[in-house]
This record gives C-alpha cells, structure tokens and sequence, in this order.
C-alpha cells in the first residue's frame, strides 16, 4: 500500500499545524528577532488598546500574511505590499521567516527569505540556523510534495467540477485563511485578488464539498456540468435557426417589393375574398409578363435566324471568289518577294487554286482542272525552285503586270459583298441585343421564382408548418441532453442522499456552534444551490454582523469536524481580527470559547485580535503586541504604512 493510501486510511489529526514561526532580520542572524511559539488547539495573537494605542498598525495582519508565506503560499511571490514594504527597509529588506510546521506526521523545518525565491530552505533534520546558513540539504521541494501528498493527493476527486482544473494547496489554504482583505463578504470568497480559480462562480464550493467528504466522486456533478452547458449550447443553437428563417422571411420579402416596384406593406398575399394588390399576385402578373417577352424574343430571334441565312447564301459564290483571289494574289506577291516557303503554304489552304481544282469554275461552269488558263498559272507557281530562285528578279515585272487584273476583281467582288457584309453586321447586332434581352428577362423571372419559393419555404419554417432538417436535428439533440441532465440530476440526488448522514454530522456540529453562542438557538449546513453563497446558517437572530458571524462559525464548524475520519480538512484555520467586522466582544468569546472547550489537540486555530482576553483565554495567548513602544511591534521596528484595519 501506498504512503498515499496509508494517509488517507490512518490519518494524522491535524494534518497541518505550525509549531513555532521564526522572524529574521537576516538569513546570517544567530538569533531571531522574534520567536513566536504555537500549539495545537487555540492561539490567541493580541494587541489590546492601551494609552494612545488602539492596538492596530502593530502587525497582526503581517503576522497572517508571513505565517501563509511559509505555508507555501503563491501570493507572496506574485507580490504582495508587505513584501514591497520589507524589500525597502533598511533593516529587513535581507530578511527572512522561518517556522516549525508539521504536515502528516512529519515535521519539516521551513526558512524563506522575502527576497530570493532560489535562496528557499526545508529539511526534516536540520534546524533553522543551519537551514540559514546553508549547512544542511535543502528538501523544498520535498516540502512542497508533502504538503501536496498529504493535503491534496489523499482528496478523493483531484480536478474540480465543471472547470476540471486540478486542486491546488494553495487554494485550500486561502479557505483555511481568509484575507482580512476580503472583508467576510462571502462565504466562498477568501483572497481579495481572488483564489485563482478558473471557474470562481462554483469551484470554491465544490473545492469545500470534497474537502468536507461530501462529494466523493465528482464524476456525476462533472458530467452534469457538461449537460448544462450542452443544454445552454443547443439552447442558443436552435433559437438562432428559428430566428434565422425570420429574418430571412422580412429580406426575401423587402427584395419581392423592391424586384416588383411596389410598397414594401404589399401583402404577401390576398387575405379574405376582397381582391386588393398583394406581392403573390403581382408577382403571377409579372411572371405572365415575362414569358410573353421570352416568347416574342424568341419568335424574333427565328426570324433573324432566317434572314442571316438567307444573306449568308446569298454572299457565298462572293466570298468564295474573294478568297480565291485574295490566296492568289498573295501566291503572286509571295513569288515576286522570292518568297518560296510563304507560296507553298498559300497553295495548300483550301482557297488556293491547288485546293480548288474539283470545284467549278464561275464563268464556264468547267472543272478548274479543265480551264488552261488556271494550269497555266499552277504551272507557272511550280517552277523549280532554284530557277526561280535565280529568275524571280526577271519575272517580278510580268508578275506584277499580272497581278493588275486580279486586284481590280477583288475590289470589284469586295464592293459587290459590301452591303451584303453590312445586312449581316445588322443582324449580328440584333441578335446580340436579342441574347441580352432573352438573358435578363430569364434571369428577373427565375429570381422572382425562387424569391416566391424561398418566402413560402421561410414562411412555412416560421408559422411551425414545417421544420428544416438542421432544426429537427438540434431539437433531438436538446431532447436527448434534457433526459441525460434529468437523470444526471437524480443520480446526483441519490449521491447526496448517501453523504445524507455526513452532512448530518456536520450541520450537528454547527447546531452546537450556534448554540453557544448567545440569541441563536440553530444552525445548519446547507449546500446546495439554493444557498450557494450562504452553505452555513444560523438563527434566529438578524444583525449587520449576522453574515460575518456565520462565515467564522462556518470555518469554526469545518475545523471542529476535521476530527472526523470521513473528513479531508487540514485542520488548520487562521482568523485575521475577526472582531474588527463590529462584532460584540461577548459574541467573539463565545465563539472562542467553544473552540477553547473542546481543548482538541487535533487541530489548530489561530486568532489575531484587538481584545482584550479574559482570564479565561490568557493560556491560550502566544504573543502580544503593541503599538506603545517598537519593541511591542511584530518586527520590533516600523515597517511602511500602519496595516490598515478591517471596517
């Protein structure tokens, strides 16, 4: 078995407490400033009024926050205004705090200088002067896992709640220490600067519930969590998608009445027998409208259609001879430039001569291949190479003589084509205008069609009359997560019902702490949601110092209890002048004296006050201080501002 596991099944009561606290002005002193000497039980830390002196600015509060230091807690090391005030005296800003603390049985000697977070020091073995002077093996961090080990690790859920971030010491320690500064405005509410809780809302309570023995699986209250927030989720979810159709129901219906040219009041549609403008009938009208448009364009596009045929045959003996011509003269103007290459790619396109000869010839109706006058000239453009390499300069004039005729013909065909070409220009540009007008009125009829479905779609999804498939979907979800949380809920009903008696046990021990204390005749734990801010309560009595009053019995309850074996409480509690909240003196002794009663060694309670204790709690003082003289202060020096009391 585990040292872990023998903790938890044996423990030692308390699991935290401080023997002895140790203040230095240097980590080279031989002795200290002030030894401060604690017990298990009560330990009263004072400073009545006395002549001029209304016991405060002495430095109880420093005492609380130097105690917590060696604790280990992080709130000095992220900075603090009695650190800041330390570094800058002359006399301490070297100095250091050191202390006797017991942690599961082991006792551990602890030396933290304010400065130098490396300069640290625990051991088991060695005592603060050697720790000091650094003559002994430094165990810090051996430390640090005991008070984890022994405070943390023995809680039976390790990760809080709904957060799920892993407990830390120093959060227990902040409920077990309550800063002044927090004014016991909350129960929960332990740091001025906060506990450093992710989710702070809820982490604390539950943080106490585990500690107490009250929730000792978290699992149920952590997948309950998860359904809230699922639930919240799928919430918003779905009444973003049943707002979406509304929305989307008010832009198609703006972008109806403006696609129609109408007022944007038009109804949707006709309501009752009277006949009157509605966006439905505009709508048909304007449908109506373009089909008869669609239908015209089309007729006309057919009668164009024709005519461009028509012109089309009408210009292609025209343009077949101007392309002949035009691939000829090019074949000649080519031959006279002694351009060879650019002649043989002439005669292969299909309107050179060479490409044309099983086609008919315009003036005799003859195969091309019959007329001398068309072979003449093959015969003429398929002269050796090298021969006309060498007597193109000779025949260039008679080429060019020849090529008279045949531009004279081009211009004469091209001027016949000419206003054929324009008739055809003028349809193209007809048509073009035709696609156009056939493109937009196609375009505006479909848009107003799937404008009309996407309202009666939006609109149906709107009344209820229909649901989309992302809504149907979201509302199984919600379904299904609101069976899951109810019986989460009823799981955690019975897991409450079986930590039934060890609440019992609990509210017993605050109905005794009420009890003993004068006007009130009850108190209970309650802890649930109901009085999440308020988990402890007592009554009848109502004053301003009622709320405050339950914050202390509360803690006082926990420690008390910590006796218990079902209990994982340190059983270490430090109270900063409780009194200082308007509490009467003889309510503060009674609370005290319940605690003084009780003369358990399996605890700690520590108490700075102003009062004056009666003889009845003077064993219980370990230090007095007083503002009369500097030697009556916690530093035997003044040390920054006065520490401003609680109001």
């Amino acid at each position: 078995m585990s040292d872990v596991s023998i903790s938890a099944l044996n423990p030692v009561k308390p699991r935290l407490w401080v023997e002895t606290l140790w203040l230095l002005d240097s980590l080279t002193a031989t002795q200290p400033l002030r030894e401060i000497p604690l017990r298990r039980g009560l330990n009263l830390i004072v400073s009545p009024p006395g002549t001029g002196s209304s016991g405060h600015g002495v430095g109880k509060t420093a005492f609380c926050q130097l105690l917590r230091f060696v604790l280990d807690d992080p709130l000095w090391s992220d900075g603090s205004t009695l650190r800041d005030e330390l570094l800058h005296s002359r006399e301490l800003k070297e100095g250091a705090v050191a202390a006797c603390v017991h942690v599961g049985g082991e006792t551990w000697t602890v030396v933290k200088p304010w400065l130098h977070q490396k300069h640290y020091r625990a051991s088991r073995t060695a005592d603060w002067q050697q720790l000091a002077a650094n003559e002994a093996e430094n165990e810090f961090a051996a430390y640090q896992a005991a008070l984890r080990r022994h405070l943390v690790e023995i809680l039976p859920v390790q990760k809080l709640p709904g957060s799920e971030q892993s407990i830390e010491w120093h959060q227990i320690l902040a409920w077990c220490s309550r800063d002044q500064n927090a004014r016991y405005q909350n129960y929960y509410q332990w740091r001025a600067d906060g506990s450093g809780f992710s989710w702070p809302a809820k982490s604390p309570a539950a943080l106490m519930q585990i500690v107490l023995g009250l929730l000792p699986d978290g699992t149920t209250l952590r997948e309950l969590d998860g359904t809230v927030k699922t639930l919240e989720k799928h919430k918003t979810d779905l009444q973003a998608l049943r707002e979406e159709p509304i929305r989307l129901l008010k832009h198609v219906r703006r972008q109806l009445a403006r696609r129609l040219n109408v007022s944007a009041k038009t109804p949707f549609r006709q309501d009752g027998l009277l006949e009157h403008p509605n966006l439905i009938g505009i709508a048909k009208q304007r449908h109506a409208a373009y089909q008869q448009e669609l239908l015209a364009i089309d007729a006309e596009r057919q009668e164009l259609a024709a005519r461009r045929q028509a012109w089309m045959e009408k210009r292609a003996p025209l343009k077949t001879g101007i392309d002949l011509l035009t691939n000829e003269i090019k074949q000649m103007e080519a031959l006279a430039a002694g351009d060879i290459q650019e002649v043989d790619r002439l005669q292969k396109e299909a309107s050179s001569l060479q490409q044309q000869l099983p086609t008919r010839c315009d003036a005799g109706s003859r195969l091309l291949r019959d007329c001398s006058h068309v072979m003449e000239r093959i015969e003429q453009t398929q002269i050796d190479r090298r021969q006309r390499i060498t007597q193109h300069q000779r025949s260039k004039a008679m080429l060019e003589d020849e090529l008279s005729p045949f531009r004279r013909r081009l211009a004469e065909l091209e001027a016949e084509a000419a206003p054929i070409n324009a008739q055809l220009d003028v349809i193209q540009q007809k048509e073009t205008e035709l696609n156009t007008r056939h493109a937009e009125s196609l375009s505006a009829d479909q848009l107003l069609s799937d404008a009309i479905e996407d309202y009666e779609l939006y609109e149906d999804i709107a009344t209820g009359k229909s649901s989309s498939p992302e809504i149907a979907t979201l509302e199984h979800q919600l379904e299904s997560t609101q069976r899951r949380h109810g019986q989460l809920q009823i799981q955690l009903d019975k897991e409450r019902d079986a930590v039934k008696g060890r609440r019992q046990v609990i509210s017993a021990t605050m109905q005794s702490v009420a009890k003993s204390l004068p006007s009130f005749h009850w108190g209970v734990l309650s802890d649930d949601d109901k009085h999440r801010n308020r988990p402890f309560q007592m009554g009848p009595m109502h004053s301003t110092t009622f709320k405050v009053l339950e914050i202390l019995a509360g803690d006082i309850t926990c420690l008390i209890d910590s006796t218990s074996p079902e209990s994982f409480h340190p059983g270490f509690l430090l109270h900063d002048s409780p009194r200082e909240a308007e509490m009467s003196e003889s309510m503060l002794w009674a609370l005290l004296g319940h605690v003084a009663l009780d003369e358990s060694d399996a605890f700690q309670y520590i108490v700075t006050t102003s009062t004056e204790p009666a003889d009845a709690f003077k064993p219980f003082e370990r230090l007095r201080l007083s503002s009369e003289s500097e030697d009556g202060l916690l530093l035997r020096r003044r040390v920054g501002a006065e520490q401003r009391p609680l109001t």
